[in-house]
């Protein structure tokens, strides 16, 4: 039980352990938890985003997850304001807010702040975006390194999304995005209460086997079976565009496209590639790395808990790694 307003944040690549450890950690501090994973806030994709039971939501209070239908519309600055709302409601019902997830960007506007767009610049905002996805992605790489030299420092030149975000924040302030983010940027989780940021970190070469045993795991409880349902229910679209990894591959099976073999290669591929991106971008992050060797779980929750507490009398390695 924790008599400070703290606030713990668990980050990291996919299939590390997140909600495990976070799970344990809130029924120890009276917490309640709060999805920072992009791919938990759609009901009915479940068993491919392998989100926690129900059985355990309804044990320990978890928010933002099963909030959206497909094609819901939650963009970062939504996501900001309600984690700041949960954070305060928490405290007042005396618990402890555990963020957790891997979406490196939504944690990363919770440390640092965000800002907001002006609501009279939002049918702009919305003419600039459909310019901007019109334009190949050299052209504006291109186009950010003459008007933001200085974030195009920490963006790849293939990173088509941020860097399509910049600009647009350029065009809509007039302003680059880099200065805009050393201003304030609205409140941040440690104007509320003290912020401890652990980014759990695994040995490569046992992440990786296990993201391909969780997919065929996915696979075998049903997973091609939840793909067809949100076909028959009008959700392919959202599948093939927007969905997380996995989901569109199976669709193409459904639709004949493809073999669930040459899906499921796929699938633990792109697995792979995103866990690696999570890696570099986890490495730019302010948290404190905590290495869980096999086994290891329960050491990780006593070192946490006791951090949290003002004890640290367990030992664990707490350095960054390297990861292909």
């Amino acid at each position: 039980m924790l008599e400070e307003r703290k606030i713990l944040i668990i980050g990291g690549p996919t299939g590390v352990g997140k909600s495990s450890l976070s799970l344990t950690l809130a029924r120890q501090l009276r917490g309640e938890i709060i999805s920072a994973d992009s791919r938990q806030f759609y009901r009915g994709l479940d068993i491919g985003t392998d989100k926690v039971p129900v059985s355990q939501r309804k044990e320990i209070p978890h928010h933002l997850v099963d909030c959206l239908v497909p094609g819901e519309s939650f963009d970062i600055s939504q996501f900001h304001g309600r984690v700041i709302t949960l954070v305060e409601e928490i405290f007042g019902r005396g618990r402890c807010p555990i963020i957790v997830g891997g979406s490196g960007l939504y944690l990363r506007c919770l440390w640092r702040g965000l800002f907001s767009i002006p609501a009279e610049k939002k049918t702009l905002q919305v003419k600039i975006r459909s310019e901007l996805e019109s334009k190949p992605t050299a052209w504006l790489w291109a186009k950010l390194k003459e008007v933001d030299p200085r974030i195009c420092l920490r963006l790849h030149c293939r990173d088509r999304r941020r860097i399509r975000r910049a600009l647009e924040v350029y065009l809509l302030t007039g302003k680059p995005m880099s200065r805009l983010q050393q201003e304030n940027m609205g409140p941040v989780l440690s104007q509320i209460g003290k912020t401890y940021y652990f980014i759990i970190d695994r040995p490569r070469g046992w992440l990786y086997a296990h993201l391909i045993e969780r997919v065929e795991t996915m696979l075998k409880n049903g997973w091609l079976e939840e793909v067809a349902r949100l076909q028959q229910a009008g959700y392919a679209n959202f599948l093939r565009e927007k969905a997380p990894i996995g989901y569109a591959q199976l669709l193409e099976v459904l639709e004949g496209k493809a073999t669930l073999e040459k899906a499921a290669l796929e699938i633990k591929r792109k697995t792979k590639q995103l866990a690696r991106r999570q890696y570099c971008w986890f490495r730019k992050e302010p948290g404190q790395w905590l290495m869980v060797e096999p086994g290891q779980e329960n050491s990780a929750v006593l070192f946490i808990k006791d951090y949290l507490l003002g004890r640290g009398n367990h030992m664990l390695s707490t350095s960054k790694t390297d990861h292909d």
